[in-house]
């Protein structure tokens, strides 16, 4: 499964470009017009910690479908590449350039194909029990706040007003390194969604988790996104 055409083992170098920024969309109602009228803000980020969580969830999946294969983890601080990702493959001088730039970093550690991780933009289908509910827009990793809708918790049936909903739309890209096109790409969707029920002594539902569970949760949508769309990614099915 995945193994290279000509029966080499595949060097993997493994990119992520999706954890600059924190995604923050507030829901607002759309009556009568089909334009994206959410409230749409960015929150900067100054680890690397999603972009991490990113590499390992690839990582593992490419031990566990090509156990031949051997990865390496890239990192880049460069603010135009993640600005830019989704001209990457552009003909335009600056996309050339930073493709360019990617290219001798998969050279420098004889990689024969790379990973890439970015964002994904797409409709908000944000999965409650039974069915999905968002308007507008989301791209890449966040959260999507209602204060509305009416919700209850799942487990004691609490009633509230709205719901927190932690995403992550992601784009994860197959590249040979040695012509930099594109082999295969799937884009993959996770959401979860939370009551403001569960909010203890607050109506809003950002109160919904706490700053290290916003992460965590963050992290999970993630890694069961890009866990989902590997094997057809290199693929092993």
């Amino acid at each position: 499964m995945g193994h290279a055409a000509d029966g080499e083992s595949r060097i993997y170098a493994i990119l992520s470009l999706i954890g600059d920024k924190i995604s923050v969309v507030g829901h607002e109602s759309t009556t009568g017009s089909n334009k994206d009228q959410n409230r749409h803000d960015t929150m900067t980020l100054s680890d690397r910690v999603l972009d991490n969580t990113a590499v390992v969830a690839v990582d593992n999946a490419i031990k566990r479908l090509d156990a031949r294969a051997t990865t390496v983890s890239l990192a880049s601080s460069d603010p135009e590449l993640y600005e830019l990702q989704d001209k990457l493959f552009e003909p335009q001088d600056q996309s050339l350039a930073l493709l360019e730039a990617v290219k001798i970093m998969l050279q420098n550690q004889n990689a024969t194909h790379l990973v890439l991780i970015t964002k994904h933009r797409s409709d908000a289908k944000l999965r409650l029990a039974h069915e999905y509910r968002g308007s507008g827009k989301i791209e890449g990793v966040g959260f999507y706040l209602d204060a509305t809708l009416p919700t209850r918790r799942s487990d004691t049936y609490a009633r509230g007003a709205g719901f927190l909903a932690p995403f992550a739309y992601i784009k994860v890209m197959l590249v040979d390194a040695n012509t930099m096109a594109i082999i295969r790409e799937r884009n993959t969707d996770e959401s979860t969604t939370l009551s403001t029920a569960r909010a203890e002594g607050s109506l809003r539902p950002v109160d919904v988790l706490t700053g290290a569970q916003k992460v965590a949760v963050l992290q999970e949508m993630i890694a069961k996104a890009i866990t989902r769309a590997m094997p057809d990614l290199l693929g092993a099915r």
